[in-house]
């Protein structure tokens, strides 16, 4: 289990995250919601050790987890804004990667639909595409913890499928993830559990049942939940 607890950061007069607590049960799916600059985007780069809270810790399995080679070593993240070297063709990033986690999964490979574009520049690669590969760089390893910011953009609703199967298919394997997300249709189909922020703060956190019966909104979508709990 990753427990993240009392974290708070702050940026001069501006309180980017205040005391935020929630847990995530090993082998689940949790998806990190709210309204533009809730917070959400650092609250990903903490737990993932890119940036340093300035109270709260992150603890694993009841264990801290303070600095960031541990956090390298349990946690893959893919950030929202993440540049890949634009002048790489795929093959040579795929080559790069496998050669740097000596890590090789041919399936993913597949599934992503990079091998037909193995020697296209990076920087020529559509939105749709460079968001594969961002998400091949996230998933070839063999970390217990994926953490991935936005990782729906760019693709068409076809597409949209394939993408979602494949994380479900990592999360039956064992892995766990913690998603941003910003559009709560995608958010329903495939998280388990939900952590809803809101300046800075958790408004809540439960499944879509629990959140159902907290505010009281039988058989409502994670939309309307989301605009009762933001109320």
């Amino acid at each position: 289990m990753l427990k993240i607890s009392n974290i708070s950061k702050r940026y001069l007069k501006t309180v980017a995250l205040d005391k935020v607590s929630f847990e995530v049960s090993e082998g689940s799916i949790m998806g990190i919601i709210g309204p533009n600059g809730a917070g959400k985007s650092t609250l990903l780069d903490i737990i993932s050790g890119f940036q340093n809270p300035d109270e709260g810790g992150i603890y694993y399995n009841d264990q801290p987890v303070s600095l960031f080679k541990e956090k390298k070593q349990l946690i893959s993240y893919m950030p929202e804004n993440l540049t890949i070297y634009p002048d790489y063709t795929v093959a040579a990033f795929i080559d790069f990667i496998q050669l740097a986690t000596g890590y090789e999964d041919p399936e993913l490979i597949k599934t992503l639909n990079l091998a037909k574009l193995k020697n296209r520049k990076i920087r020529h690669l559509s939105k749709g595409y460079h968001q594969r590969l961002k998400l091949f760089f996230a998933l070839s390893n063999r970390k217990k913890i994926i953490v991935l910011d936005e990782p729906f953009n760019g693709f068409d609703p076809v597409q949209l499928i394939e993408i979602l199967e494949l994380i479900k298919e990592k999360n039956r394997q064992g892995r766990t993830f913690i998603l941003s997300i910003h559009h709560l249709y995608d958010a329903e189909k495939i998280c388990h559990y939900y952590t809803l922020i809101d300046e800075g703060r958790v408004v809540t956190t439960g499944s879509i049942e629990t959140l159902r019966h907290k505010f009281g909104v039988e058989k409502a979508s994670l939309e309307q939940i989301f605009i009762r709990a933001l109320q």
